[in-house]
């Protein structure tokens, strides 16, 4: 079973590599303005996850985790440069094609259950499209 497991979670792996651009965001289930959020790509490729600003400054980095064996799927982020170095960040997660959404509390206490918050409950949910892949 364990090997139907790591299969299941390599292939979302898979599916999440790639560069991510928010298309929506919320916080509380309270809109945000995408131009709002310091976030304009998120890159993950090979156990690696990169969040770069407007400018393609590099705000956050680090390895990042899934476990598809879950539900909802779940993703752990570990700071290695940045504001979260040293921090573990536990969210989860939907991946629909080219579209991923990711939520977290904000107040870093637990991962959520849902993605949808309890009262009093600061989640932040950010939802990607799939950036165009360059031809090679």
């Amino acid at each position: 079973m364990a090997k139907a497991k790591d299969r299941s979670t390599e292939a979302l792996e898979r599916g999440l590599e790639g560069s991510w651009r928010p298309v929506a965001a919320y916080v509380a289930d309270a809109a945000l303005e995408v131009a709002e959020l310091r976030v304009a790509r998120f890159a993950l490729h090979a156990g690696r996850y990169e969040i770069q600003d407007r400018d393609g400054q590099l705000l956050d980095s680090g390895d990042y985790s899934v476990d598809a064996a879950v539900s909802p799927l779940a993703m752990d982020m570990l700071g290695l440069d940045g504001p979260y170095a040293g921090r573990r960040l536990e969210a989860i997660f939907e991946l629909d094609g080219d579209s991923l959404t990711v939520c977290y509390d904000l107040d870093g206490l637990a991962r959520p259950e849902s993605m949808v918050p309890e009262d009093e409950q600061l989640l932040l949910r950010i939802c990607y499209a799939r950036e165009a892949r360059r031809p090679s």
